[in-house]
């Protein structure tokens, strides 16, 4: 009851400037069975997928034609019919979205778009969960619980690394995970490069902005709105480029180290729906005959050649191009809508006279007079 008389309230009220229609329910369940899809699209399929194919594809690999596993997909060939029947082609295929679409679409069709969909929500859930109940331990701050927690779901991590880059299969991904000691032990250093490198890209543009002694909003007072000034400008300027050199200098060499270790994970029986070698250039030595099993961080920033960190670095600028591109078109869809359902509110009632019973008074056959009140008040502080 408490929450549908709120409701009504933001419809009802009759001191807002502004009515929604009654349609506006109607018509937010719509855009939210529309743009859901796009949303999750956006941030897990271009966002997190796409970017791990190509951190994780080499791009020299042995001939081979790629054979289609979806019955109504075509042949990834027709990317490049130049290219002779058993040669790979010329270029990777993350090199193109359109390729690595193509690629997806053939191993399962466009599901395969959210390929390991249920392990990355489980390890985000986890992961806030964990990262919760650490930091409510005295004394532990919250990117530290964050650290903690990354380290425990390490096998969760690194299956769905391994559940992106092969074929579907009936197997949970519970049953698909490294062991966690093994898990541990290969990722624990990448995962703490890679979060002090996250760490620094969230702190890094609040300790600048309070170093300019820059205005920043504060969420628990939402109302209170910052004053800005002419030197915003040069100084928002330089915040930003801070935090692109971290991003592209730091956040993405530490992913590209910590999915190709988790990918170096992968048993040997797994087959992979992009080219993949599983040697590091020979820098893996197997279980069998003494060696790890995985590659070292080092190795794994070393075997990824100068091309394929060009390529990364364009899919991530194709992507936030059609990322901006989708919010500006729903952007076209949401203003319209909000004009068609928002109204001036005709019932609003006018503030009472401010000045109480101050004001001038006309005598016949007298000069005017005027008459202060002693109750005066501004307005809205009655």
């Amino acid at each position: 009851m408490g929450g549908a008389s709120l409701v009504k309230r933001a419809f009802q009220d009759n001191q807002s400037d502004f009515i929604f229609s009654k349609w506006t329910p109607l018509v937010i369940l719509i855009d939210f069975l529309l743009f859901a899809p796009v949303f999750l699209f956006l941030s897990y399929s271009l966002g997190s997928l796409y970017p791990t194919l190509a951190m994780v594809e080499d791009p020299n690999p042995p001939a081979y034609e790629p054979v289609s596993l979806h019955e109504d997909a075509a042949s990834l060939a027709e990317d490049n019919p130049a290219a002779p029947t058993g040669q790979h082609t010329s270029k990777p295929v993350t090199s193109s979205l359109r390729a690595t679409r193509r690629l997806l679409v053939s191993v399962s069709g466009f599901s395969s778009h959210f390929r390991g969909l249920i392990p990355a929500f489980f390890l985000a859930v986890s992961r806030t969960t964990l990262t919760a109940i650490i930091a409510a331990v005295p004394l532990v701050p919250q990117f530290v619980g964050t650290l903690l927690a990354s380290l425990l779901l390490a096998s969760i991590s690194a299956v769905w690394v391994h559940a992106v880059i092969t074929p579907p299969t009936k197997r949970s991904f519970w049953s698909r995970r490294p062991p966690l000691r093994k898990a541990f032990e290969a990722t624990c250093f990448p995962i703490f490069f890679h979060w002090i490198a996250l760490t620094l890209a969230a702190y890094t543009p609040f300790l600048l902005a309070s170093a300019f002694h820059l205005p920043i909003w504060n969420p628990s007072n939402p109302g209170a709105v910052p004053s800005y000034n002419g030197s915003m400008g040069w100084k928002g300027t330089v915040i930003t480029v801070v935090e692109l050199a971290i991003q592209f200098l730091l956040v993405v060499p530490t992913e590209v180290a910590l999915v190709r270790v988790q990918a170096s994970l992968l048993p040997p029986d797994e087959d992979t729906i992009i080219p993949f070698d599983r040697s590091f250039q020979g820098k893996v030595e197997p279980v069998v005959v003494g060696g790890k099993g995985f590659v070292t961080v080092r190795d794994a920033l070393a075997t990824f050649p100068r091309a394929s960190w060009v390529r990364l670095y364009i899919l991530y600028a194709k992507v936030f191009a059609v990322t901006v591109l989708s919010y500006l078109l729903m952007a076209a869809i949401i203003v319209p809508e909000l004009f068609l359902l928002i109204s001036k509110n005709p019932n609003k009632q006018t503030p009472k006279n401010v000045w109480g019973n101050s004001g001038w008074t006309v005598h016949e056959n007298k000069a005017p007079t005027f008459r202060a009140s002693a109750t005066f008040k501004p307005y809205g502080q009655h």
